[in-house]
């Protein structure tokens, strides 16, 4: 394995880190190294037709993370707004977590601004009961696991598929 097989691995790890941190779109990320690498190696170890693979794998899966997510919280009477408020809570408990403890607290800090976001919205201002409060946040978290999980996976399909061309 050379130089350029190694750094692109770690630029592959660190767009995963990056995914299950922040949850941005980790895995354009990965479509792009595989692109630098290409660049690099004059596209010796595969062709523009796999870059245009990943690419719909990439867009498949965060397309079908967007819907996972908001099945999970339609289900539960949640609406746009709220999904949208607890994305973005979700984002900023995530990044407030990082300097905490990279893993763990930016994971906790995602679910807890989540959390904090649609209490806020369900309560003040929808005025809502505890009852219905609590559906929407089970339909929060099955939604955000739901769709976390399923992006997980196409990350490491993805990361299979570079990795075998590659090496």
């Amino acid at each position: 394995m050379g130089t350029w097989e190694i750094i692109l691995l770690i630029g592959m790890g660190m767009s995963i880190g990056l995914l299950l941190l922040v949850n941005v779109p980790g895995n354009f990320l990965l479509v792009g190294h595989a692109v630098w690498y290409g660049f690099i190696t004059h596209f010796r170890k595969y062709d523009w037709n796999f870059i245009l693979t990943l690419l719909l794998v990439a867009a498949l899966v965060e397309l079908a993370e967007y819907l996972v997510l908001a099945f999970g919280k339609k289900g539960y009477s949640a609406n746009r707004i709220l999904t949208i408020g607890a994305v973005l809570g979700g984002i900023g408990g995530a990044v407030i977590g990082l300097f905490y403890t990279p893993i763990v607290d930016s994971i906790l800090g995602g679910m807890i601004g989540a959390i904090l976001v649609t209490l806020f919205f369900e309560l003040l201002v929808k005025k809502n009961s505890l009852k219905e409060t609590q559906q929407t946040l089970i339909g929060l978290l099955i939604g955000r696991m739901g769709a976390l999980t399923f992006k997980t996976i196409g990350t490491v399909a993805m990361t299979i598929m570079i990795a075998y061309k590659v090496l």
